[in-house]
């Protein structure tokens, strides 16, 4: 089973926010504005999307590790319940390996003389 901590990261997007279009260029290409100095304003929007793409990561991360212990319990609940069934069908092999013994052992202290 991966790991779901190896896996990548989603793209870190929270859902209550909508994705922006990148601002368009002198040339008319799409690329990302990368503006000098932030305004005070626009630095503290920029911080508050960092803080929530980074509890969006978690959130899901979370969920991942969640969803992972879900499934180790449900495979050491088969793995316990097989377990149980194989002692309960060794324990039916040797009872009927000791009634055998049991059974024979009669006649072979009667061949002997024994009895």
């Amino acid at each position: 089973m991966a790991d779901p901590i190896a896996n990548p990261a989603p793209p870190a997007v929270s859902p209550d926010r909508p994705l922006q279009p990148p601002a368009p260029s002198a040339a008319g290409a799409t690329t990302p504005a990368a503006p000098d100095v932030l305004s005070p304003e626009d630095a503290h929007k920029r911080m508050i999307d960092r803080i929530e793409d980074a509890l969006t990561r978690i959130d899901v991360a979370t969920r991942r590790r969640a969803d992972a212990l879900t499934t180790l319990e449900q495979r050491h609940d088969v793995l316990r319940d097989r377990m149980t069934q194989a002692i309960a069908t060794l324990d039916t092999v040797l009872a009927a390996a000791d009634a055998a013994d049991t059974a024979e052992a009669p006649s072979d202290a009667a061949e002997r003389g024994d009895a």
